[in-house]
């Protein structure tokens, strides 16, 4: 599967919160246990593939990073305001 989003935490709590569910309703939806879906809200722990793609159907969340480093490592910052290391750098020659 994809990288897992930094924030996979935030984002299994709030879909779970926007659901109107309990840990122990989204687990027994899952077929999980509850102590796992405790252990990913605080980010304890990781989802493997399988609970991810539980979570990311149950919840309607997606919870891949959207991007690898390659995506992004070129990108100039021209038209969106943010400062490259060749903008703050002063060259020595």
């Amino acid at each position: 599967m994809d990288e897992l989003a930094q924030d996979y935490d935030g984002r299994i709590r709030s879909g779970r919160e926007s659901q109107g569910l309990s840990q122990e309703e989204l687990a027994r939806q899952l077929n999980e246990k509850a102590s796992l879906i405790r252990k990913l809200e605080r980010g304890d722990t990781l989802p493997s593939d399988d609970v991810q793609r539980k979570l990311e159907r149950a919840l309607d969340i997606d919870l891949s990073a959207g991007g690898t480093t390659e995506d992004t490592e070129w990108e100039g910052g021209g038209s969106t305001g943010e400062y490259t290391l060749g903008d703050m750098v002063e060259r020595k020659d």
